[in-house]
């Protein structure tokens, strides 16, 4: 599991000691691994920025962005915010931008829309609430199914079959996705299977609180999200409702991908040694700017997508 388990303190010395130091040095090995790379000079970075909220919160900061990212990296950058990912993803194919930050199954998308010639470089390093409020940080998370502590005909995911479930919705990842790949994995439904197979009833509640509360009222037997998720939502009672069935990931955060063919390794590992900065010297900006965002690190394309890749290919979802 791709998870920093450390308190918040813990981590901030860890990042400045290792990722601020070896931040370049992570780049650099996916670099060399990129075939074709071309050295290309750009005049100015262009910077999509997929909003989580409402863009007007983020475009008041984004000067102040573009003034500390240029004045770091020494060329012009530009940040726009797209409406959604599908013009992000035309951009980034038509090469009229450089870096965005987005989320994760979009980011796999454009790296196989692009030959390979986009990849993840950076990920958003989140923090989550485990086990007795602690808070940890982490590149990525585990996805769950959970039942009630007190049914007793359900301690195993086998058990699952037949029973009714609340998923987040159909597009999300560790409310969805993930969960549904296991089922696959173990050999409980076919690639391609609608979860219906398997399960009685299967609800889309639209979030992960409300997947946990039609739990808890006894709506649906069973019930899958983040592993957070019951920290986060659920009083310390109502934690002690719940029993975990199983975790499964790692799903990865949001992403910050590159188009490999048009920034050269000098100006992208400038940009990411930026991005490493900022947490220190203005980290108001990652807020404000940059869609509530924590700190963002360096790492390895595969190692951060790979399972999700795997997640998909096994259950025969659409990327998108």
């Amino acid at each position: 599991m791709n998870r920093v388990g450390f308190s918040v303190s813990v981590v901030v010395i860890f990042a400045g000691a290792i990722l601020f130091g070896s931040a370049l040095g992570t780049f650099s090995n996916v670099v060399n691994d990129v075939q074709g790379q071309q050295d290309t000079n750009l005049d100015k970075l262009v910077i999509a920025v997929v909003p989580q909220g409402d863009i007007s919160e983020f475009e008041a900061q984004q000067q102040l962005l573009e003034e500390y990212l240029s004045s770091k990296i020494g060329t012009e950058v530009e940040l726009f915010y797209p409406i959604d990912d599908t013009t992000t993803l035309a951009s980034l194919r038509s090469g009229s931008t450089h870096v965005a930050f987005l989320s994760s199954r979009p980011a796999l998308l454009a790296h196989e829309q692009n030959d390979g010639k986009v990849l993840a470089f950076m990920a958003d390093l989140r923090p989550f609430n485990a086990t007795g409020g602690e808070e940890i940080l982490g590149t990525s998370y585990m996805s769950q199914y959970w039942t009630l502590e007190d049914r007793d005909d359900i301690n195993s995911l086998e058990d699952m079959r037949g029973k009714s479930v609340a998923f987040s919705g159909p597009l999300s990842t560790g409310g969805y996705l993930f969960p549904v790949a296991e089922l696959a994995k173990l050999g409980l439904t076919s690639s391609g299977d609608d979860p219906n197979v398997f399960f009685n009833d299967v609800l889309f509640s639209g979030g992960y609180q409300q997947s946990l509360v039609a739990l808890l009222n006894g709506e649906v037997d069973v019930a899958a999200g983040d592993d957070w998720a019951v920290f986060t939502f659920l009083t310390p009672d109502q934690q002690s409702r719940i029993k975990i069935l199983g975790s499964f990931g790692p799903v990865p955060t949001h992403s910050a991908v590159y188009r490999t063919d048009l920034v050269s390794p000098e100006l992208i590992g400038a940009f990411e040694q930026a991005m490493v900065d900022l947490k220190r010297e203005r980290p108001e900006l990652l807020d404000s700017a940059l869609f509530g965002a924590t700190e963002y690190v360096p790492v390895e394309h595969d190692e951060h997508l790979g399972s999700l890749e795997s997640a998909l290919n096994v259950t025969g979802i659409p990327h998108l």
